[in-house]
Parts: structure tokens; C-alpha cells; sequence
């Protein structure tokens, strides 16, 4: 189960939450660090959500879809296979997030956004840069 917050641009709140159950493909192979690995996410058991903020679930509302009822704080839906636009997600498809992972010296790097926007969703997309690191507390 990995589990992602959802918050405002200043991150002062939260406005939901994600919580998906999946597997996760992991291959070496990128020229981007010596050490770095191809990281595909795939929510292919669960993709829950769980708006924490009003203006959250009124945004949800605004993209209905087969399958989903309508959209409450604190009421968590499964969004898995169902056509959900308001996070790019297709009728029948599992969600795929192919991504880029590197750890070194206890320091994670996750893959950075597209510059252009374009979504993790083709391994075409994948990111060609990495994050600034997250450093494990110890």
C-alpha cells in the first residue's frame, strides 16, 4: 500500500489523499545515472481516494464517471479501472507511472516532472531528470 497527500500550492492543507495498492517493476538501465533504475508503478489491486478538503471533493464533482458516486470528504473511493479525468485515468485500464529511481549515500532521487507537463504514463514520458533528494532521517 503506498499512500500520497494531496495538498494546496503552499502545501498549507490537505485536500486528499491517495492510497493505491501495487506492484512495482523495477529494471536497471538508464543512462541518466551510473546505478539508477527504470521504476514502473503499477496500480493494479487498489487507487483509492479520499478527498480531506470541501474544495477538493466540489473539483472532483466536476469530472462524474461511471462507477463513482458522488464525491465527499472523508469518504474514500476506488478509482481503479474507472474513466477519472480529473486525474487523467482511463475506463479499463490499470495506471501505470513509469518513472526513474537512484538512491545514493542514504539520499532517494525520484524522477522530476516534465517541463512540457506531459504525465508518467508511456514509458516514452519517463523523466530524464532527477529531483532534488529526499535524505533519510536518522
Amino acid at each position: 500500500m503506498h499512500h500520497h497527500e494531496l495538498r494546496g500550492p503552499q502545501r498549507e492543507s490537505a485536500l486528499g489523499e491517495n492510497r493505491d495498492q501495487r506492484a512495482q517493476r523495477l529494471a536497471r538501465g538508464t543512462p541518466l545515472a551510473k546505478g539508477a533504475y527504470k521504476l514502473d508503478y503499477v496500480a493494479d489491486e487498489a487507487y483509492e481516494v479520499t478527498p480531506l478538503h470541501q474544495g477538493f471533493a466540489d473539483a472532483a464533482n466536476k469530472f462524474p464517471a461511471t462507477g463513482l458516486s458522488k464525491w465527499e470528504v472523508n469518504v474514500t473511493q476506488d478509482v481503479k479501472g474507472k474513466a477519472f479525468r480529473l486525474f487523467g485515468l482511463t475506463e479499463g485500464r490499470t495506471y501505470v507511472d513509469y518513472d526513474l529511481i537512484y538512491i545514493h549515500d542514504g539520499m532517494l532521487f525520484n524522477g522530476s516532472k516534465n517541463v512540457d507537463g506531459r504525465p508518467f504514463d508511456k514509458p516514452e514520458n519517463r523523466p530524464t531528470n532527477l529531483q532534488i533528494p529526499l535524505i533519510r532521517k536518522r
